[in-house]
This record gives C-alpha cells, structure tokens and sequence, in this order.
C-alpha cells in the first residue's frame, strides 16, 4: 500500500509540483500572503490605469512618455493576471472538496496561461525598464546628437519589438522550462535540450543585456543628477527612472534569480519564496504610479495641486529641457560665425 502512495499514474502527467514536498499553491502561507498580494494589485491596478488615462488623452506625448505609458500597461497586466491566480489559489484554500480538481487538465491549463501571462508582464517591465534608461542615458551623454539625429518614431518601435520579444521569450521559457513532468516512478524527468537552451538565453538577455545596460544608465543618470546644473537637466524625469530601476533591482529581480534555479535544479525549498517574490514583485508593479505622484510633487509651494500637473511636472521637464538645448546649440553656432 505504502509503495502504491509513491507511485505515479502509468502516463507522464504534468504537475504544479514544485518538489516532492513542496506545492505552489500552500493552504498555511496563501491565507496570509495572497490577501497582501490582491490588496497591492487592486491598488497598483488604479495607479497604473490613472497613469495611462492621463499619458493617453491629458499629457503632450514625448519619447519618455511613450515608454511609461508602455510600462504601465505591463504592469496593469501583470497585477491583474497575479489577481486573478491569488484568486484561484484562496477559493482552492477555502473551499477542501475542489482539491481534487486541482490536478484536473483544464485547471491545469487555465493556470498555465494565467503564469504565462504574468512572465510575458514581467519579462516586458524589465525590457522596458531597460530601454528607457539607456534612452536617457544617451540624452544627457550626447544631448544635441540626440535630439537632432534621434529617429522620431523610435520609442514607438522600440516597444513594439519588445512586447514582440518579450512574448517570444515567455512562450519559450513556459513551454520548454515551467512544467515539471513526472515519470510512472514518481521521478522528475530530465529536461530537454530545449530547456538549456532557453535557460542559456534567458540568462544572457537577463544578465548579459538587460540587467547591466540598466544599472550602468542609471549610474549615469544619478551622476548627471548630481553634476549638472538645475537649470539644464529634466531633474524630475531622471528621479523617477532611477528610482523606478532601483525598485525593480531590489523588489523584481529576485523572482528572476528563483525561476532560474527552478529551471535548472526544479528544486524549491519548503520555505514559500515563490509566494513571497510574488508579492515583491506585486509591490513593484504597483508602486510606480506613487513614485511619479511623490517625485511630481516636490517643490510644489502651492496648497492645492491636480493629480494633471503633478504628471507633467515629472514629464514636461523633458520638453523644456530638449527646446534649452537646442537654443543653446543655435547661440554657440552663431556665436562661432
């Protein structure tokens, strides 16, 4: 009897095991940490749509605006879609006699979406978060080529590639690498090649590119923040970027470190990591909003300011500071002939 208990179904079978011991979805820990999680979604959801209400018909678009507006969407996404799975996972708690339908296929695939849905929202911040900080980063280094030779639409184009990437990136890493299969013994089956091969490209796009081109533009960014004059840089704008990567370094980027090791060891320990950088990375995406509200505010002297000017107190600086450079570049010119 106690060797039928070990034993799997005669099939492969698909599972959301973690390991042998440890399930995705824990009755203990979900009672507590999936409330947390669906209340900073419902809030990270409300910033995030203001945001994109008001980038979309009140706020002068501009290249940074663009990529904002883009990162709010991803965000939005990926709060409701982990909404949506905390959901899932509390009626299973709730509610004992769905337990035996957790293992039933169409559950199975329902939650397999909503995970890929939430990778495509995260893997999409973290490009986007990329390119916007190299964007600036090449603003303040070579501000009069940049603004002079700088292809009009190309955050529109950016973005698209990246969504296009990212879903690429996320179809992969779900297909090959998310699933854990068990054998008729009961034992995890080796992965396939395809599985290295999309661990080795997540890992180089993740560490290679994206995650040092990040950090060293926001290095740039806080320097030139530090250094340049009041009156020249968009001082706001460069606040809220940096401050925005270093949210998503210190809140994101461990759930990255965690799918790794997952997909190369498909070993999680006991202790419910996935559950809790679930719930940092819930705070990330709903925290951006804030940062523009409280960054868009200072040195405000007036008593009563629109939630509308707060926004274009963080992205109007871009503008002023483009039309200073460009008058300054025609006074030097003038001044050599």
């Amino acid at each position: 009897m106690e060797e039928n208990n070990m034993t799997m179904p005669p099939s492969v079978t698909e599972t959301l095991y973690w390991n042998n011991h440890t399930m995705l979805f824990k009755p203990v820990y979900n009672i507590v940490i999936s409330p947390i999680t669906m209340i900073l979604s419902i809030f990270g959801m409300t910033g995030n749509s203001l945001v994109v209400w008001y980038l979309s018909f009140k706020i002068k678009r501009t290249t940074s605006t663009i990529y904002i507006f883009n990162l709010a969407v991803a965000d939005n996404g990926f709060l409701l879609f982990v909404f949506v799975l905390h959901i899932l996972s509390m009626v299973f708690v709730m509610i004992p006699h769905l337990e035996s339908q957790y293992e039933d296929e169409h559950v199975i695939n329902v939650i397999g979406a909503l995970t890929l849905a939430c990778l495509f929202g995260y893997n999409t911040s973290l490009c986007l978060l990329t390119a916007i900080s190299i964007e600036r980063c090449l603003s303040v280094l070579f501000p009069i080529w940049y603004h002079c030779n700088r292809p009009r639409h190309l955050s529109s184009i950016v973005c698209t590639l990246i969504w296009i990437i990212s879903c690429t990136l996320s179809a992969l890493e779900m297909s090959f690498c998310y699933s854990v299969i068990y054998n008729s013994k009961g034992l995890i089956e080796e992965s396939g090649n395809e599985c290295k091969v999309v661990f080795i490209l997540i890992c180089c796009f993740s560490f290679l590119i994206f995650i040092p081109c990040m950090i060293m533009s926001s290095l740039v960014l806080l320097i030139k923040l530090q250094t340049s004059s009041h009156q020249r840089q968009p001082k706001k704008l460069y606040i809220v970027i940096t401050v925005t990567v270093l949210f998503f370094l210190v809140f994101g980027m461990p759930m990255r470190f965690l799918l790794l090791v997952w997909y190369k060891r498909h070993i999680m320990p006991p202790f419910p990591l996935m559950d809790i950088f679930s719930l940092f990375c819930s705070f990330n995406s709903s925290i951006n909003p804030f940062i523009y509200f409280l960054v868009g505010r200072q040195g405000s002297r007036s008593g009563k300011i629109t939630l509308l000017a707060i926004f274009q107190a963080v992205f109007r600086d871009e503008g002023n500071y483009m039309k200073r450079e460009q008058k300054r570049s025609v006074q030097a010119d003038e001044t050599t002939m």
